[in-house]
């Protein structure tokens, strides 16, 4: 999220040492998940195969076939949306084979326009799409949510907002993921040993993520050296070449 200060090398190791350990998993458990089995930012969201009759149940709050709606990749969502919308998205995190990790957006983005909590700017894609949005001061995660119709869980692990840290003003919420563009996992590191602590690991990323966001890409380029190990390789690549271009752009969206 936003640094708002120009940074060294020095200050940028030192400056999360110790602070994020206390919001970092311990150790590496299991691997991520793949599509067709729901990541772990969607797993709310799966609905086990309905066997209720398609007639309208006597519990008016139970779930079947008639009052779900599937995303695709095998999930479905409650027909209707957050907040007043009559739509339902979420973002989706996981691998296809052959593919690194990577994000999806489910269903589609729809503005309802501003509100108390939700007043920022929204930037559109190419296509006229709805892309990234700009938090306000006095934002909620839950209001931006509900003024883009797509379920706030999600948007906040695709961009990386850790439980310590709430969003603050000037931050870019990404909320049209490219599948093309590798994620990134804050948490555990490529091919760790079980039982390995994924601390180093994620002060790593945390250190890098402001590097990028204060655009000073010459720690960038130091932190990367010992980070690059703990990628996988199709994502580290993606990461060294846009290094030698000088993308903010790309890293940005990478390390939001």
């Amino acid at each position: 999220m936003k640094r708002s200060t120009k940074i060294t090398t020095a200050v940028v190791v030192v400056a999360v040492a110790g602070l994020v350990a206390a919001a970092a998993p311990a150790v590496v458990s299991a691997a991520p998940a793949v599509f067709g089995v729901v990541s772990w930012a969607s797993e709310r969201f799966a609905a086990e195969p309905s066997t209720a009759p398609t007639s309208a149940p006597e519990d008016a709050g139970e779930k079947t076939e008639e009052n779900l709606v599937s995303l695709g990749d095998g999930i479905s969502v409650p027909a209707g949306g957050p907040g007043d919308c009559t739509t339902n998205a979420l973002i989706t995190i996981g691998r296809e084979e052959g593919h690194p990790m990577h994000a999806k957006l489910l269903g589609e983005l729809v503005d309802m326009g501003e509100s108390e909590l939700a007043r920022g700017p929204v930037t559109l894609d190419a296509d006229g799409e709805i892309f990234s949005y700009e938090v306000q001061a006095g934002d909620s995660l839950i209001a931006i949510g509900e003024r883009f119709c797509v379920d706030y869980v999600t948007v906040g692990s695709f961009n990386h907002v850790r439980g310590f840290e709430p969003i603050a003003p000037g931050d870019v919420l990404y909320l049209r993921p490219d599948p093309t563009i590798p994620f990134v996992d804050i948490y555990s590191p490529d091919n760790a040993a079980p039982g390995s602590s994924t601390i180093p690991y994620y002060d790593g990323v945390a250190a890098f993520a402001t590097a990028v966001a204060t655009a000073d890409l010459g720690a960038a380029r130091l932190l990367w050296q010992r980070l690059e190990k703990d990628m996988p390789p199709e994502t580290a690549a993606v990461i060294t070449q846009a290094l030698k271009d000088d993308n903010l752009s790309l890293l940005r969206r990478m390390f939001p």
